[in-house]
């Protein structure tokens, strides 16, 4: 089994970095990482040999992260044109009918797709600690810690706003040590790839909602993932303001559970992902 990586070009000629992996004949999960990092927070899912064994795993880097292309103008970060480069993956790749696993603001692309695709184009949405929409619900699902980040991250303090981003990454993660010191640099090295206007585009772009909430009440499946310990996000604002709107879900809080809750509790994700996935 090999990992296949290229570069997809989406309908306006931004370059977005994608790998896929798994069982070619098993349904498709398109994994999108959060704010400011990439396809590389993903690697133990992408050698989760339940998940490989049963599923094809698609990871990509949204555009202004990791590997794809940073247009500067606001008009590159349309909802549109975040939907049609999810669509040009999915289709590089020859999949159909793909679920989408969203974790933090990598959520905000179901959105997306919900409002500039066809009906019935997702087989189900999974959000892991996420961040559904940019816009009203921001007021209520960051945690204090989290709003406090925000302004550092684009201040002009060159010095502070490195530590932001280390901060950022190391209260995702609830048992930092020895073992998982590699890929928290990892992380934070990805996280520092960002520019301050990668970051603005990136949490300042519009989204309507409606798409995505009219998709729920039509019966698109959603799976919503969350740690009760999560330092980042009030993931109980997620299930009150978008869940309620989803007629076919199923919310699942692990106890302690982290916002890297795929990482720190991987095995308990992996196992409702496949019961999400394979019903």
């Amino acid at each position: 089994m090999s990992k296949v990586s290229k570069f997809v070009t989406s309908p306006d000629g931004c370059k977005i970095f994608a790998e896929g992996i798994g069982n070619l004949e098993g349904p498709t999960v398109v994994l999108i990482h959060g704010f400011t990092l990439s396809t590389v927070v993903f690697n133990n899912l992408f050698e989760d040999d339940q998940l490989l064994s049963k599923l094809y795993l698609v990871r990509y880097d949204m555009r202004g992260h990791g590997r794809s292309g940073r247009p500067l103008d606001k008009s590159d970060y349309s909802s549109q044109k975040f939907a049609a480069d999810f669509a040009a993956v999915v289709e590089e790749f020859k999949r159909q009918t793909p679920y989408l696993l969203g974790w933090s603001l990598g959520a905000t692309v179901g959105a997306d797709v919900c409002a500039h695709c066809p009906a019935g184009y997702l087989s189900g949405i999974i959000y892991v600690c996420a961040l559904p929409y940019i816009g009203e619900i921001m007021k209520d699902l960051p945690k204090e810690n989290l709003k406090k980040l925000q302004p550092r991250f684009l201040g002009q303090n060159f010095e502070d706003a490195i530590k932001a981003r280390i901060d950022f990454i190391d209260c995702m993660i609830n048992e930092l040590n020895a073992s998982n010191w590699d890929m928290r640099l990892l992380w934070v090295g990805a996280s520092n790839h960002m520019t301050i206007n990668d970051m603005l585009t990136a949490l300042t772009r519009e989204q309507d909602p409606e798409p995505l909430l009219s998709a729920g009440r039509e019966g698109l499946r959603l799976l919503i993932l969350s740690g009760d310990a999560d330092q980042h996000l009030n993931n109980e604002v997620v299930d009150a303001q978008v869940g309620q709107h989803f007629k076919n879900k199923k919310v699942v809080v692990i106890k302690g559970g982290s916002h890297a809750l795929f990482y720190e509790f991987q095995s308990q994700v992996v196992e409702e992902i496949l019961a999400f996935v394979t019903k």
